[in-house]
């Protein structure tokens, strides 16, 4: 595996970063990917779900909403 390969399939485990750790997962063959913190293992795609569903958490984090848009949502 060439060295700039490796470093592109690295990921970040979606289990320990909804809970605010960082951790990089371990590639393994055929597109596992391995947390050895928490022991997630899982696909490459079920990794990038994870992630979208994390990011639907600071969806709106950018936005300022004022009192009366609050009290509508």
């Amino acid at each position: 595996m060439d060295q700039s390969e490796k470093y592109r399939t690295l990921m970040r485990c979606p289990v320990c970063f909804s809970r605010d750790t960082d951790v990089l997962m371990v590639p393994e063959a055929g597109g596992h990917h391995y947390c050895p913190k928490c022991s997630f293992n899982g696909e490459e795609s079920e990794v990038r779900g994870m992630y979208r569903d994390i990011q639907k958490k600071f969806h709106w984090m950018t936005k300022r909403f004022t009192l009366e848009e609050q009290r509508k949502l």
